[in-house]
Formats: structure tokens, sequence, C-alpha cells
């Protein structure tokens, strides 16, 4: 079964980071994660899909920001205490992450999730106002004034006689 993890928070015991939390898609339950998951996650090697973070050329986790937009990421440090990572932008100790739309009486309407787990739905004039304020932290972007959204769905490689090609190392060894 594939889940669909957005990552919402890192988990901090004293100064070592112990695991991260993640928002699970459709059910809406919270799950844990160690670093090792993820990175098995990104890898491909898990059926999950994670959202938020990516693999740096040096195979750490680092924020995606080019595909899942991630500004920022809460870390919880002490119990009820969420502080941002990039404390240098934003004051806020809460981010939303837009996780997806809807169509509400003819007008868009942003499905967000918070660190905090909250489930609701912005306008556009607000998604644009909390983006300006730094306070979504991943899952859109603005672009010449328009809200981008990032997609839940990740990149496949192109179908060539109903086959799904192999990656580029796969092939070149054949």
């Amino acid at each position: 079964m594939c889940r669909k993890l957005v990552v919402t928070n890192e988990i901090f015991l004293g100064a070592r980071a112990i695991c991260y939390e993640a928002y699970s898609l459709p059910k809406g339950e919270v799950v844990e994660l160690t670093e090792k998951q993820i990175r098995d996650a990104l890898k491909g090697i898990t059926t999950d899909e994670v959202y938020g973070l990516e693999l740096s050329e040096a195979g750490e986790l680092v924020m995606d920001k080019k595909n899942f937009f991630t500004t920022n990421m809460m870390k919880k440090i002490h119990t009820n205490t969420l502080i941002p990572m990039v404390e240098e932008d934003c004051l806020a100790n809460l981010f939303y992450i837009v996780i997806g739309t809807h169509k509400e009486k003819g007008n868009t309407m942003y499905d967000v999730i918070s660190s905090r787990y909250e489930r609701t739905s912005f306008t556009e004039e607000k998604v644009k106002t909390l983006l300006d304020m730094h306070i979504i932290s991943a899952g859109a972007k603005l672009e010449n004034g328009a809200v981008v959204v990032a997609s839940l769905e990740k990149p496949t490689a192109p179908v060539a006689d109903g086959k799904q090609k192999e990656d580029k190392e796969k092939s070149d060894t054949l």
C-alpha cells in the first residue's frame, strides 16, 4: 500500500534529531519516521511517497525547495514547543502546508494542514497573504502573482511499448 507522507516537523531530544513527523494522506494520521525510513522511501526502496524532503547529492536529507517548495519546517524541541528550523525570516510558531485544492461555490479553495495537524481550507487571497508572511512553508509558492501548488504525484518515467521505462542506470548496463 502506497502512503503519501507530508513531512511537517523534525523531532529533537535535546540537541539530537531523533525522527520526523509526517501527515499521511488520505487517512489523516500522524506517522513518525526515522531518517533511514525517509531515505528508503526517497530512494524508492519502499512504496511510501515522501513530500517536503529530498536527498542531497551527499545523501543528506534537505528541504525539497524545487518540487514541493519547502522553505521552512518546524522542529519540536520539547513537549508542545515548535520553533522554525530557519528562524531568520519567520517569527511564527505555526506553519501551514498546502496539500491540494478543491472548488467550493465556484471558488478555488486550498486544502492545508498545519504543523499542529489542523486540517482546513483557505481562500486564494488568504494563501497569498500567508505565503507573503512565510507562514505557508511548503506545498505552494507565488509565481507571477499566482499561487502554484506542488503536485502530490511522483513523476514517472515515460511509457514505451506499454512498459515502464527503466531508469537510466539500468538501461546503461544492458
